[in-house]
């Protein structure tokens, strides 16, 4: 598919009409990928092999749009980062790679300033922020506060880890080393589980393996799936191939030797 059908068919899924480079446009881009395009490690296990074998873990632009559009995908800070980058590039924004350490990849793009724009990092960021100016934001499941000092920002969220950023952009290439190690079974940290986030029905929405967690306004639910329920909540709320995610399921308990249920799909 050319990149033109390509471009027209992640703005058809994000349901974002193409409009002039202008801050407006970008946050309505940035909103609707977040609400609708999954943070997932399913398609980073599918992928492994073969990075494995050729270096290159990060999938091609078309396979990405297509699990997106078509199989209810999404992908890792590294892919979703790195297919959002070719989508506001290809709708004519400056856009550049930003690195946040230890192991995240983010953007910034270029307007009338410099904004930080982030869709893997599974934080309520439903707009662009401008890049040197702090800011803190807050939802039913954590706090994210973004602290500028010079040319360096720390990014501390509650509950959640702490992390350091330049604000100097950097090339993909120089990001091989950290999405190779971002690979290694034993240390991975996004291959420690099968992991998917989402926002379903407007309700933030985590499935670690088998144990969902859904952070309703009130409260936050906790529950273990059996293999029935994890099928349908998988196809029927998530809205995901369930022929990928068992996949994806077979190699994880292959390599790390281990079956999470007693029962065969």
């Amino acid at each position: 598919m050319n990149t033109t059908l390509l471009v027209e068919k992640f703005l058809d899924f994000l349901d974002v009409e193409r409009k002039e480079v202008c801050l407006p446009f970008l946050n309505e881009l940035l909103k609707n990928h977040q609400e609708k395009v999954k943070w997932e490690t399913v398609t980073k296990i599918l992928d492994w092999e073969r990075g494995d074998q050729t270096g290159e873990y990060l999938p091609p632009i078309d396979l990405y749009i297509n699990r997106i559009t078509n199989q209810g995908m999404g992908g890792t800070c590294w892919s979703l980062a790195v297919g959002f980058h070719w989508l506001l590039t290809q709708l004519g924004f400056s856009t550049h790679y930003l690195y946040m350490d230890s192991g995240h990849l983010c953007l910034r793009v270029d307007l009338d300033q410099p904004y930080y724009v982030d869709v893997g990092y599974c934080a309520p960021l439903f707009k662009a922020y401008p890049l040197k100016q702090s800011f803190k934001v807050k939802d039913i499941r954590e706090e994210f506060v973004y602290q500028v000092d010079g040319d360096k920002v720390t990014i501390s969220r509650e509950p959640g880890p702490t992390k350091t950023m330049d604000t100097v952009s950097v090339q993909l290439d120089e990001m091989k080393p950290f999405i190779t190690k971002s690979n290694v079974w034993d240390t991975g940290m996004a291959l420690k589980e099968i992991q998917i986030f989402g926002y379903v029905d407007g309700v933030p929405t985590s499935l670690k393996n088998n144990t969902l967690k859904q952070h309703f306004t009130h409260e936050k639910r906790e529950t273990i799936l059996n293999p029935t329920q994890l099928e349908l909540f998988i196809t029927e709320r998530f809205r995901m191939d369930w022929n990928l995610y068992k996949d994806a399921l077979e190699r994880y308990e292959s390599k790390k030797g281990i079956k999470l249920f007693s029962v065969e799909y």
